[in-house]
């Protein structure tokens, strides 16, 4: 099964369903652009250059499809554990270790203070305006991830998949949380890194961290393996639900209808790694920066939240409107990518997007149940 399944059953629009496999493939080839440069840049950072980006990417691409490739969701699911827990002991080392080389929170706030006081004072509104609409734009993009939602049919039973979201509900918070205070320290260990350079930050700061004692330096060996983990284990769910999509709702509905299921999973399992590969030649030269990447995939993906949320809550939701309130939202949010227009006053396009699209599909779908309500009524008399 596939998100565009409850689409199709919920509106019975085979444009709308379309136009959701569109988006949804779009953005899940971002995500896994986004894991393959973050997973050079990582590899080369944490060597020191030693492994080049490209042999860095390319090497566990490799990996990642093996056991996609023979294992499918659960093969997935078990590396996941593995890679999770890899990561939790490495983090934590590295926090450990940046409080050591820092000297603690509180010098490392003093030093802010000191050298960067408009680090650690109030935002002024333009930027608190945009993190806010960020939050905003994230918190409705990543609720309707198809990697998520497939993971959520999979779930073995429903008291399984409530204890597992309770868990993850809390898991942004610490894991972002580390990741934030790592990147505060990086101001004042490797200060006046350009952009380019800053996306290598973690693996010079684990470098400096492993050079302190052995215990740490075995340590950041660990961090290695738990921050390329990291990586292919968001890769790995983003490519699987990329072929199946392919398989389920293109090829074997719309190209090859009566193909056997062995079949369908051959063909998307083949598309998966042809993309993986056409993604790898644009990773090879970057088209931006890591962020720039983050947030043009949640500008467009974010289109897909009025199908799946209000779809889910409100009856009276129309397809007709949903479609061309997807199709404007989308328009808005990759044109302004495209002519290099916005933020809008510190709101970024995806979220100018997505209240066009809002306000197509719930204008509309009152008017047209208004419209079949009154022709209702006629018929009646």
């Amino acid at each position: 099964m596939t998100p565009t399944d409850f689409v199709r059953d919920r509106f019975g629009s085979t444009t709308l369903s379309l136009l959701t496999v569109a988006l949804m493939l779009w953005g899940l080839g971002n995500y896994v652009l986004e894991q393959l440069v973050a997973m050079g840049h990582g590899i080369a950072g944490l060597t020191g250059e030693t492994i080049p980006y490209e042999v860095g990417v390319i090497g566990f691409i490799v990996i990642m499809l093996v056991y996609s490739w023979t294992g499918g969701m659960r093969a997935v699911a078990m590396t996941d554990v593995l890679q999770g827990i890899a990561m939790l002991v490495g983090i934590g080392a590295l926090l450990t270790g940046v409080v050591t080389l820092t000297g603690g929170l509180g010098t490392l706030t003093t030093y802010l203070t000191e050298t960067s006081p408009e680090l650690v004072g109030v935002p002024d509104t333009a930027d608190a305006v945009n993190w806010l609409a960020m939050i905003v734009m994230i918190g409705f993009g990543a609720a309707v991830y198809p990697h998520a939602i497939q993971r959520v049919y999979s779930a073995r039973s429903e008291r399984t998949l409530k204890r597992s979201l309770a868990l993850m509900a809390w898991m942004p918070l610490a894991t972002t949380g580390v990741v934030f205070v790592v990147g505060i320290a990086g101001l004042q260990l490797f200060p006046g890194l350009d952009t380019g350079a800053s996306e290598q930050l973690v693996g010079l700061i684990a470098n400096e961290v492993a050079a302190q004692n052995t215990v740490f330096y075995l340590l950041m060996i660990l961090l290695f393996g738990g921050v390329v983990c990291a990586i292919v284990s968001t890769a790995d769910s983003a490519v699987l639900a990329f072929s199946s999509i392919v398989a389920g709702d293109l090829y074997g509905r719309h190209v090859a209808p009566g193909a056997t299921d062995r079949r369908k999973v051959l063909v998307g399992k083949l598309v998966g790694v042809a993309m993986v590969f056409g993604l790898l030649a644009v990773a090879w030269n970057p088209p931006g920066t890591l962020f720039s990447i983050f947030v043009l995939k949640f500008e467009l993906i974010v289109q897909l939240a009025p199908v799946f949320i209000l779809g889910l809550y409100w009856r009276r939701m129309a397809p007709g409107p949903t479609f061309w309130g997807m199709l404007a939202g989308a328009v808005v949010a990759g044109g302004a990518t495209l002519l290099d227009l916005g933020p809008f006053g510190g709101v970024p396009a995806g979220l100018v997007g997505l209240a066009a699209n809002v306000v197509i599909c719930v204008v509309g779908s009152m008017a047209v149940t208004r419209t079949s309500r009154t022709e209702r009524m006629g018929a009646v008399i």
